[in-house]
C-alpha cells in the first residue's frame, strides 16, 4: 500500500485557454499542505480532481493509496470537502438536513463536535440554507466537513467571506484537527497569514504547474534578503541571487542564501543584515523565473534562443 495519503503521477487536463499539468504531488500523512499560487493558477481544477468531479486527461490519482475507479466510495467517506463556492446543498432545505445528509453518508461523523461547531460558528440549525450570507455558507461548509472527522481535509478558499472574529475560530479549528498527527489538510489559500500558522509544506502553483513543494521551513532558511554595502555593481551576479536593490545598502534576494553569502565571503563583501523572505515574495520570484523559462522555452522551441 502507498505510503502517501495523496499521490498525483503526471496528472494532466485541457481546456480551451488552459492547460493544467502534467502535474506531479506526493502528500504524506499527517501534514498540512498550503497550495499559493494567484487566481488561474490551476488551484481549484486541481482540487476537482481529487474529488473526482472532474476526471484527468491523463495520468493517475491515487488517495490513500486507492483509485476512484474500483474505491469511489470508500475515498470520498474519508475526504472532507470545502469548495471554493459557497454552496451547499441548500435543496436539502434547513441546516439541520444537510447535517442529517452528511451523519448518514459518512460514518465518522461526530454529532457532539457538530453541536460544539454549532455553537461556536454561531449557526442555527433551523435555519433555511438557501437563505444564508455567503460567509454563513461559508461557515456552515467548513463545520459540515469538520464534524465529518475525515482522514484528508481538502479546502479551497476557506476563509473566503469570513470575519476576522470567525476566522480565529476556523484556525483553531483547524489546529484541533491536525492534534492526532494522523489528519492530512490541503489548503489553497491567498492569505499568507494561514501559510505562516498552518502550514507544514507550501506547493507554489502557476499557469498549471507545480514550481516548488518543499517544507515552509526549508523555504525559509533557503530564501533570504541579504543587505551588503553599495556600490557593488557585480552583486547580483552572484549564485542564489534573483532581485538586487540599490540604495544606502544594496539588498539582494536569495533563493539560496548559504551558497550566496559563500560567495560573498569569498569575494570579501560582508553582509550587514539578514532577514527571511516573505512567501507572497517567494512566489512572485518563482512566477517571474517561470516566465522567463516559458520565454526561452519557446524560443528555443522556435529555433530563436534569446539573447
Amino acid at each position: 500500500m502507498s505510503t502517501y495519503e495523496v499521490a498525483l503521477n503526471g496528472v494532466q487536463k485541457s481546456f480551451e485557454t488552459f492547460r493544467f499539468g502534467p502535474f506531479d504531488l506526493t502528500v504524506e500523512p499527517g501534514v498540512v499542505t498550503a497550495i499559493v499560487g494567484p487566481n488561474g493558477s490551476g488551484k481549484t481544477t486541481l482540487f476537482q480532481m481529487l474529488m473526482n468531479v472532474m476526471q484527468p486527461d491523463g495520468g493517475a490519482i491515487r488517495l490513500f493509496g486507492l483509485d476512484y475507479g474500483s474505491s469511489e466510495v470508500e475515498i470520498k467517506r474519508k475526504i472532507g470537502y470545502v469548495a471554493d463556492t459557497s454552496y451547499v446543498e441548500e435543496k436539502v432545505g434547513l441546516i439541520r438536513d444537510a447535517a442529517a445528509f452528511h451523519s448518514h453518508w459518512f460514518p465518522t461523523w461526530s454529532e457532539t463536535k457538530w453541536a460544539d461547531l454549532c455553537d461556536k460558528f454561531e449557526l442555527n440549525p433551523q435555519a433555511k440554507i438557501k437563505t444564508l450570507s455567503k460567509g454563513m455558507k461559508r461557515r456552515l461548509a467548513f463545520c459540515l466537513a469538520i464534524a465529518q472527522s475525515p482522514d484528508l481535509l481538502i479546502l479551497d478558499e476557506p476563509s473566503s467571506g469570513l470575519d476576522p472574529y470567525i476566522w480565529r475560530f476556523m484556525l483553531n479549528e483547524l489546529r484541533d484537527f491536525m492534534t492526532s498527527g494522523e489528519k492530512t489538510v490541503l489548503i489553497a489559500t491567498h492569505t499568507i497569514e494561514e501559510v505562516r500558522r498552518l502550514a507544514d509544506y507550501v506547493a507554489f502553483m502557476y499557469d498549471g504547474r507545480l514550481l516548488d513543494y518543499k517544507e515552509k521551513d526549508a523555504l525559509q532558511d533557503e530564501w533570504k534578503a541579504l543587505w551588503i554595502e553599495t556600490p557593488h555593481t557585480d552583486a547580483w551576479k552572484l549564485p542564489g541571487v534573483v532581485e538586487s536593490e540599490e540604495g544606502a545598502l544594496t539588498r539582494l534576494i536569495s533563493r539560496e542564501a548559504s551558497v550566496t553569502e559563500g560567495a560573498l565571503r569569498a569575494a570579501g563583501i560582508p553582509v550587514v543584515k539578514r532577514q527571511t523572505v516573505e512567501l507572497d515574495e517567494i512566489l512572485h520570484h518563482m512566477i517571474a523565473e517561470a516566465k522567463r523559462s516559458g520565454g526561452r522555452a519557446a524560443a528555443i522551441e522556435k529555433g530563436e534562443e534569446t539573447k
